[in-house]
């Protein structure tokens, strides 16, 4: 048994390391191995050792791992670290830790005449789960690469030993040579670890990172080949109708490569103004119409406007802009990335710079001919003539154009495409006939959820283009063709998945109007802690205070029920041994009546005798059960 508890020890050491080490802490992911490795100590040295944890224990135990993640794990790991974008998951999994290094600590010896346990199964499986859940922080090389496969192996060892005794782990190291086929398993279990994270991710906030595309100073195109159901925004309409498009960046310059690499700076920088409720920027002057509220369900600081927005509010956190131009909100790792936006109509600006104007290289006269075909008497009338033409046309994901020149083959043959070949083709249409234009990048919103919420998903991400009138306005140009919807709709969410949504929208229009400082939800937080801890003391106090469980109480009891169903007979305290053998089946044979016979002569001798196994008992009720199967 020992070389089972020195595996099970090995596996949680193992386990914990990688988890923590995955967090980016190297110095608890030392003490949790070290504490790992000692924790069988005491039960082989006969120390008293503290109550194992209960159902109630465990629960209180994953419910404070989860809050103080919450409310922790952001400020304390490092930025780059999985469990600070993820920190109520990351909460938990601490909270797991620490209940396997429990139960390793009071794993309670295995009852005479019964191999295995159910302690020693239980930390088998949560090593598993961890070894296959937890990402692995790359590159890891050493030890730190083997960490996961040590668990895996100290884990399927360990029941194995604890059944078959030590020769289990000599006939284990005939699997040695295996080893060298660590590499396939590495792909095995990351093709294993896929779907799982990918249902786990969904269910939880995103992490940062690019969502189908960034407002960065370049278009990541390719993204917008990928889409996906998962929920990136909620936008609450508060008042009137703002436009169904939220803005990430505008772009102006395309090169040769068909890429757009410049960023419309957007003039200075937006002036703030004095508001006691948060922070309020002012980016135009204006008459506001609407009035929109957005929630991020990232953890990143993309900040997305409809066009037209003269003013953005956040509740927590800054407004800043980039290098290239681009609005971001910089929020702290636990505030609400929250924030609303009010406009109106699009206000008068400066003209456009004469990059709004510029055409890459590769336009030539047949692209120029094309173009001028589609010009009206007016900017509006030539938007309008360029809009219709590209939105007859089809929509696809799934196209191909000439490598040699995409543009000509796309625009001149009226091929298939996605959103950025028609933005790109509508700002260049616009710019051949003297309108200045700019791509934009962002999200269409087209998903209502009810009450004026509407959810933005991965698949929404977008390209469109924007042309200035003569007064210095700029008007948006979706020219992408109508099917666009058609062929999304494979992307969006189940109907359990959007009424997930529905209520989780509801939720969080109501705790919006819970009008809370982040003093207040600490000291609420703080306050929902101590009662935790208080109840995880009371609890184990009266557990304490209990009187001992007879060690093979529950065994006996198994083996009494199973054999009231083999009999058919009913359970009367009142009876003796006698008078079930009495009350046994006339049609029996008198092999099986034998092996009943064998089996309550057993059990009422040693059922009642102080430190009497149930082996015995087992073993006559399981040819008692033999002798049934014989008689079918």
């Amino acid at each position: 048994m020992r070389a089972a508890d020195g595996l099970l020890a090995v596996a949680v050491a193992a386990a914990g390391a990688h988890v923590l080490l995955s967090m980016q802490v190297t110095m608890p992911a030392l003490v949790f191995a070290v504490s790992a490795l000692l924790a069988p100590l005491p039960a082989w040295l006969r120390w008293r050792r503290p109550l194992a944890p209960t159902a109630g224990l465990a629960f209180i135990t994953c419910v404070s791992g989860g809050l103080l993640g919450y409310m922790a794990l952001a400020d304390w790991l490092p930025a780059g670290s999985w469990a600070a974008d993820f920190t109520v998951f990351g909460g938990l999994c601490l909270a797991v830790l620490v209940l396997a290094l429990w139960l390793l600590l009071t794993r309670p010896a295995p009852l005479p005449g019964r191999a295995g346990d159910r302690v020693g199964d239980a930390l088998a499986a949560t090593v598993l789960l961890l070894a296959l859940l937890i990402p692995r922080r790359l590159p890891a090389a050493g030890l730190v690469a083997a960490l996961p496969w040590l668990a895996v192996g100290a884990a399927l060892l360990a029941p194995a030993t604890a059944r078959l005794g030590a020769r289990a782990l000599r006939r284990a190291l005939l699997l040695a040579p295996l080893l060298v086929l660590l590499p396939l398993a590495e792909a095995a279990l990351r093709a294993g670890q896929r779907p799982l994270l990918g249902a786990l991710f969904h269910a939880l906030p995103a992490p940062r990172g690019a969502a189908g595309f960034a407002p960065l100073a370049q278009l990541q195109a390719d993204g917008l080949l990928h889409p996906a159901r998962r929920p990136v925004l909620r936008v609450f309409v508060r008042a009137g109708t703002p436009p169904p498009y939220l803005v990430g960046n505008r772009l102006l310059t395309l090169d040769a490569q068909y890429a757009w690499q410049t960023v419309d700076a957007g003039g200075a920088p937006p002036v703030r103004e004095a508001d006691g409720t948060g922070a309020r920027y002012r980016l135009a002057a204006g008459r506001p119409s609407w009035t929109v509220e957005l929630r991020s369900l990232r953890r990143d600081d993309l900040l997305f406007l409809p066009p037209g927005t003269y003013r953005v509010e956040l509740a927590e956190g800054e407004l800043g802009v980039d290098a290239a131009g681009v609005l971001q909100g910089r929020f702290s790792g636990r505030s609400a990335r929250r924030w609303q936006a009010i406009g109106g109509p699009p206000p008068a600006g400066p003209p456009a710079p004469a990059a709004a104007l510029a055409l890459p290289p590769f336009w030539d006269g047949r692209l120029q001919a094309a173009a001028a075909a589609l010009a009206g008497p007016d900017a509006a009338h030539t938007a309008a003539r360029i809009g219709a033409e590209l939105r007859a046309r089809r929509y696809s994901l799934h196209y191909r154009l000439d490598r040699q020149a995409p543009l000509h083959d796309f625009f001149l043959n009226r091929r298939p495409a996605h959103c950025f070949w028609y933005a790109t083709a509508a700002a260049l249409a616009l710019r051949a006939n003297g309108v200045p234009s700019r791509l934009v990048t962002g999200y269409r919103v087209s998903e209502p959820l009810g009450g004026g919420a509407f959810l933005v998903r991965e698949r929404d991400a977008h390209a469109w283009a924007e042309w200035q009138d003569a007064a210095g306005r700029w008007h948006t140009l979706d020219a992408t063709p109508a099917d666009y919807d058609a062929a999304l709709a494979g992307y969006g969410g189940g109907a359990l998945e959007r009424a997930w949504q529905r209520l989780a929208a509801r939720l969080d229009a109501w705790w919006a109007q819970v009008e809370l400082t982040d003093a207040q939800v600490r000291a609420v937080l703080l306050a929902g802690l101590a009662a935790l801890a208080g109840l995880f003391v009371r609890e184990y106090r009266r557990l304490r205070q209990a009187p001992p469980t007879p060690g093979h109480a529950r065994q006996w009891q198994r083996l009494w029920r199973r054999f009231l169903r083999l009999s058919g007979l009913p359970e009367r305290a009142q009876w003796t041994a006698s008078d079930y053998l009495a009350q046994l089946p006339d049609g029996w044979p008198p092999a099986r009546r034998a092996a009943a016979r064998r089996f309550l002569e057993c059990y009422a001798r040693t059922r009642f005798a102080p430190g009497a196994s149930p082996a015995q008992a087992a073993a006559a009720l399981r040819e008692l059960r033999r002798q049934r199967l014989k008689t079918r």
